[in-house]
């Protein structure tokens, strides 16, 4: 009987033992973790390139508005100061007294058997608040001071029309020794000066209180 011998069994547990060897095995993983790596990396890197790029642009594109944005501050800067001192100009000129007017109310206060002599405006008082007319004439009647006292009221209420709170008042209120002709008749004079003091900028009124009103289902009281 003839004896045989599997000589091919060694060569294929050979192989086998090739094919599984550890360190080979430990090599090729390592490889697979190393190209895993490499893949993340590469990945990171070019997320970073891009917010880089990004990055740039809207670097580049702040570089090109930031001259205009401080030539905007400095605009805003000049156009407030201008704006201040228009604001400045209006209210002086809410503040200016207009004489024309004031002394048109006063001259048609005046009466026929009343003459002015002199006519006189402070402004130096504007600058307190207070302005003053100084207002001289003669008055002629048979009661030529009750005349007087007439026309400063007259006077007074012309212009506590437009500045509430003005006041008026006599500096002197003296007899004449001339005895005027009116009507065909020779009366009394008397000389007079009258100040008139008001604020150009007169406190307005205070608006009334609202009136309570009654509820529909409440009774009122007697």
């Amino acid at each position: 009987m003839a004896l045989r011998i599997n000589l091919y069994h060694e060569v294929l547990r050979a192989k086998r033992q090739e094919q599984f060897d550890p360190l080979k095995l430990s090599l090729l993983a390592l490889i697979i973790v190393a190209l895993i790596m490499a893949s993340y990396y590469g990945v990171q890197l070019k997320r970073t390139s891009d917010v880089r790029s990004v990055f740039s642009g809207q670097k580049a594109e702040f570089d090109k508005l930031e001259p205009k944005v401080k030539e905007a501050e400095k605009r805003e800067v000049e156009l407030t100061k201008q704006i201040d001192l228009a604001e400045k100009l209006a209210k002086r000129m809410e503040k200016r007294i207009y004489w024309a007017p004031l002394f048109e109310s006063v001259m048609l206060s005046v009466p026929s058997n009343v003459q002015l002599t002199r006519l006189n405006c402070d402004s130096n008082r504007e600058k307190g608040g207070v302005s003053a007319i100084s207002i001289e004439g003669i008055a002629a009647d048979v009661e030529p001071r009750a005349v007087a006292e007439s026309l400063r009221k007259a006077i007074v209420a012309k212009i506590a029309a437009k500045y509430p709170g003005a006041a008026a008042t006599f500096k002197n209120l003296d007899d004449s020794t001339d005895h005027p002709v009116v009507d065909g008749r020779r009366v009394s004079a008397v000389l007079f000066t009258i100040n008139v003091t008001f604020k150009a900028e007169a406190e307005p009124a205070p608006a009334p209180a609202p009136s309570k009103r009654v509820a529909r289902n409440e009774v009122p009281t007697p």
